[in-house]
């Protein structure tokens, strides 16, 4: 980096340093704030040669501020995520489908499921029915028929997942408050 670009970073940085620290900090309040500054500071002096000829820098600043700030709010949002519910997250991330058959899963299914996508997922991973042969019975082409299976099979998740949280918030509300 060459003295014309040091002078250059070190004026950007006193003019725009209070800017962007406010800003910082009402997005995500002072304790995390330096920490997403120094990373915009970095990037800043990482791309100074395109700093210094950009138009407008302390823009390109508020822009890459902005950016990593949200990237913070997203693994602050993970965290909490995580803290709160634990393992019951891992255990809602890992659904199966349908894939295992058991009977007690199968009949929260029937109660959970639209008739079509139940009898789809039935006939084949219970009755061990084919894609062929069901698009077959279905009068679809085999194509078809892995998407509305993948469709049941999406919503099977969905409906389920659901379901535990609603089961997990019964459970855990009288300690919530």
């Amino acid at each position: 980096m060459t003295k014309k670009d040091d002078a250059f970073f070190n004026q950007l940085y006193t003019e725009s340093y209070p800017l962007l620290k406010r800003y910082a900090i009402s997005k995500i309040g002072a304790s995390e704030a330096e920490d997403a500054l120094q990373e915009t500071y970095i990037q800043a002096y990482r791309n100074i040669g395109l700093l210094a000829s950009h138009p407008n820098p302390i823009g390109w600043l508020m822009v890459t501020c902005k950016n990593i700030l949200k990237k913070h709010l997203a693994k602050k949002e993970k965290r909490f995520g995580a803290t709160l519910f634990g393992d019951a997250e891992d255990i809602l991330q890992n659904i199966p489908a349908i894939d295992n058959y058991d009977p007690l899963y199968m009949e929260e299914l029937k109660k959970l499921l639209s008739d079509s996508d139940y009898f789809l997922l039935v006939k084949k991973y219970v009755e061990g029915y084919s894609i062929e042969e069901l698009a077959k019975q279905l009068n679809i082409t085999d194509g078809a028929c892995k998407m509305r299976l993948k469709r049941a099979k999406k919503e099977a998740r969905k409906k389920l997942k659901i379901f535990l949280l609603a089961l997990l918030f019964s459970l855990c509300k009288d300690y919530i408050r």
